[in-house]
């Protein structure tokens, strides 16, 4: 055996024996129109923002307005709870119809709608989410328990998340043990949600797709704190969830 290919393996031997957590991979970072610069996570073949994202302009310099009420017609962004201080942490909240202006929704893989997003980086349709999931499902360090949906954990941020069954919840939930969290390297964190009030900060996480439900309805990838699977949920286009891009 090689020396190097030795180390290698000798190092491999010694992180399982001392119960070592491998770093998730990166694949670099991206800086948006505003000039905000994201960290971001290579899972597979895709390339994710490990970080919400709080532009306030079209990748073409239109501005967005900072918004307090739902619109189904004004291109509104939101604080996250309403308040200034937390989008350096949460990034922002914006409607689907915000995200989609212009484009025509699409389950393709990849989407091709940049959306909101930087130049070259989509926004996911609902399909490149659940390979996401699914390449998580199947993998041991990711997953939790037997159970292939059980992925949230891996995706979750390891703080953040409220604690209302005290330091552990339902087995294998996101707030079952804070310190087994984003092996994936994704740190979702629970910025919740603006539909008419907020809602669900501290324990709930929701992004959009650049796919359509109904004629007012989109999908979400839905994070719950005491939840071990992200669910796929319906929601209304008005309101203002959080986003991630994935680059092209």
């Amino acid at each position: 055996m090689k020396k190097n290919k030795l180390n290698s393996f000798l190092l491999s031997g010694l992180i399982l024996l001392l119960g070592c957590t491998v770093t998730a991979q990166n694949c670099g970072t991206v800086t948006d129109y505003d000039g905000n610069v994201y960290q971001t996570t290579l899972l597979g073949s895709q390339c994710w923002m490990a970080q919400n994202l709080r532009v306030t302009h079209f990748p073409d310099g239109r501005p967005l307005q900072l918004g307090s009420e739902t619109s189904e017609t004004e291109f509104y962004y939101y604080y996250p709870n309403g308040d200034q201080k937390y989008v350096e942490k949460y990034g922002l909240l914006y409607s689907w119809n915000t995200c989609l202006t212009g484009y025509k929704p699409t389950e393709n893989v990849p989407s091709g709608i940049q959306s909101i997003c930087p130049d070259g980086w989509h926004l996911p349709s609902n399909f490149e989410w659940m390979n996401l999931e699914e390449y998580l499902g199947y993998k041991d360090e990711y997953r939790c328990g037997t159970d292939v949906n059980n992925v949230a954990k891996a995706m979750a941020s390891t703080s953040a998340w409220a604690t209302g069954f005290g330091t552990q919840g339902p087995e294998c939930c996101i707030i079952d043990d804070l310190s087994k969290n984003n092996t994936s390297g994704m740190n979702v964190l629970p910025a919740g949600n603006f539909f008419n009030t907020f809602d669900g900060f501290g324990v709930d996480a929701g992004f959009w797709t650049a796919s359509d439900g109904s004629e007012i309805t989109s999908p979400i990838h839905h994070f719950y704190y005491t939840n071990a699977t992200v669910e796929i949920n319906c929601t209304p286009k008005a309101a203002a969830y959080s986003v991630r891009c994935l680059k092209n």
